[in-house]
């Protein structure tokens, strides 16, 4: 796999996390916005509690949604790390005539990834249960301070601030801003008082989940294979410690003694995206010879200068990753400031200090010869797209009550109390769930078909769904068949409600999509999903979108379903719920 589809996979979850704090320092500032629109001490005493109340569960609604929106692109990279660090070993398997087993069917190195990944969810739900800003209370000292604490204490003094006449609206606007943008909503470890900004935590944590199922393949692989050495990975402007054993081929034993495996600063510790491979004397070719290596630590090693101050490629590549923080930052300030209508002159101050720290940047990488990474700096969308926010007010268009059409009379068996049942089923579920459901047909589908979801295109080219009820069945025995289909385990549902329930999860997983593009590059992340063993009809056709569905219904009839599964659900489904 290309570090680069790594690394683009891995920035689109980390995205999920700066959205997050974003969405967080707005919110702050619209508190202080109504702050300021109080205008007397006692009028502040009878709504304090309209404006600070009920911050903690508005801010732990943002935290689950983040969390929840970045378990699909997990999977999907996890998937694809998978799948390209074993099948690159196939070709070996074959010339030494050693037995290659499917990914699939691997039940050893199955287990091995997915205790990783179990872990990798818990180190991310870690990262959003401490979450806080380092904040300045007035005595020049910054004290990081729990989120919870930022909104009971922090913003409670400001808005009192304002109402009180100490402080101008401006100036603790000003205040307010400065601080949260300078220290970024940051991961506390209470253990050792330290913090890092959510997104490089969040980053860390999915990334150590890749570079230790890549190190676990590759043990498994040589293990297999009959081999004791690897090869490190090269990359350009490595860690110092780093560049003196990277591109080179040492033993297992090698691995802890002279690179640090298992150890913070080694090899797959912190902020590494070194990996390493088997390697077959007498068969493999070492990708970077001694000569060559020697001579690129040379060139890196040599500094050079920018304002006086000089850089190796390492030094050179940090420097670049603090300028783009910065930057992040300074965007940050400008909308806050937009958003809270701060004084016209200090937007157009920050927005004057975001262009000059933009022209320093682009002086910066030309004079060291390194590339402009601007998506590092795009990656919040800000000036360029919006970021995409689900409001359910807005998605769920229709909330009236649907009917079965008159022509599902001539469905065999169709009498007016199954009609009922249907709508019933519907109507339930349509409680529990804001769900678009524009309409209902009949049609012929599939023989064993009973029910089916169906998007369409209106006139205007709008996403509709409909439910569709497969006019060639026999209603009469349909229950009798849904039962037998569930005891033989073929199907999750054991109900008419289960089976439109099935439809619902289809409908719900695409319901936000706003054309046909935005829904096929939805199903395309979602086929990729497929988990087995959720039912016998999942596993055959062996689609993400169908094994969705059937874990849905086991998980609201309180069935046991895989981790994976329930976590899915979480991202796709129950964010609709009522």
């Amino acid at each position: 796999m290309k570090d680069d589809y790594k690394n683009k996979l891995a920035s689109k979850i980390v995205a999920r996390y700066q959205d997050l704090e974003e969405r967080i320092m707005q919110d702050i500032v619209r508190r202080i916005v109504k702050a300021g629109e109080i205008t007397s001490t006692a009028d502040w005493q009878i709504n304090r509690l309209r404006i600070l109340g009920y911050s903690s569960e508005d801010i732990e609604k943002e935290i689950k949604k983040a969390l929840n929106a970045s378990y699909p692109e997990m999977f999907e990279l996890y998937d694809k790390v998978i799948n390209w660090e074993y099948v690159r070993n196939k070709d070996i398997y074959e010339q030494i005539n050693a037995e290659y087993i499917p990914f699939e069917e691997n039940g050893q190195l199955k287990q091995i990834t997915e205790a990783i990944i179990d872990q990798s969810f818990d180190d991310l739900e870690n990262v959003t249960n401490s979450l806080g800003f380092y904040l300045d209370y007035g005595n020049g000292q910054k004290v990081l301070t729990p989120l919870s604490q930022v909104y009971t204490k922090y913003l409670d003094a400001a808005c009192y601030d304002i109402v009180t006449g100490a402080f101008d609206y401006n100036s603790v606007l000003r205040r307010v801003v400065t601080q949260l943008t300078n220290s970024g909503l940051r991961q506390i470890d209470y253990s050792s008082g330290r913090a890092n900004r959510v997104d490089v935590a969040a980053r860390r944590a999915v990334m150590t989940a890749v570079s230790q199922i890549t190190g676990k393949i590759s043990e498994y692989n040589a293990q297999k294979l009959g081999t004791e050495y690897f090869e490190v990975e090269w990359h350009a402007g490595a860690r110092p410690t780093h560049a003196v054993w990277q591109g080179r081929v040492w033993t297992k034993e090698q691995l802890y003694s002279v690179c640090g495996l298992g150890t913070v600063t080694g090899l797959l510790g912190a902020n590494c995206y070194h990996a390493y491979y088997p390697f077959f004397p007498g068969i493999s070719r070492r990708n970077w010879s001694d000569e060559w290596l020697e001579e690129q630590n040379r060139k890196e090693s040599k500094p050079k200068e920018f304002r006086g101050k000089e850089y190796t490629l390492y030094e050179a590549k940090q420097r670049q990753r603090q300028m783009e923080t910065a930057m992040r930052a300074q965007r940050e300030k400008v909308q806050m400031l937009q958003d809270g209508d701060a004084d016209p002159d200090d937007v157009m101050l920050a927005k004057c200090k975001y262009q000059g720290q933009l022209d320093e940047y682009a002086r910066f990488s030309k004079q060291m010869g390194l590339k402009q990474e601007r998506e590092r700096i795009y990656i919040d969308g800000r000036w360029r797209v919006v970021p995409g926010r689900i409001d359910k007010k807005l998605n769920v268009v229709n909330t009236m009550k649907i009917s079965v059409p008159r022509d599902a009379y001539k469905i065999k068996g169709m009498t007016s109390e199954a009609k009922h049942e249907i709508e019933a089923a519907i109507n339930n579920l349509k409680k529990e769930y804001d769900i678009r459901l524009d309409l209902i047909e009949v049609a012929k589908m599939e023989v064993g078909d009973i029910f089916g979801a169906a998007p369409y295109l209106d006139d205007r080219g709008k996403l509709r769904f409909a439910l569709v009820i497969n006019e060639d069945i026999d209603y009469n025995v349909v229950k009798k068949k849904i039962q037998r289909r569930y005891d033989k385990g073929r199907f999750a549902g054991k109900s008419i409600e289960d089976y439109i329930a099935h439809e619902m999860a289809h409908i719900m997983t695409y319901q936000d999509c706003k054309n046909e593009a935005e829904f096929r590059t939805r199903q395309r992340i979602v086929e990729r999903q497929f988990m087995q063993g959720i039912s016998q009809y999942a596993d055959k056709t062996g689609k993400g979108e169908e094994s969705l569905a059937e874990a849905f219904v086991r998980y609201r009839n309180k069935e046991k379903i895989p981790i994976r599964a329930e976590l899915l659900i979480r991202s796709y489904i129950e964010r609709w719920k009522k």
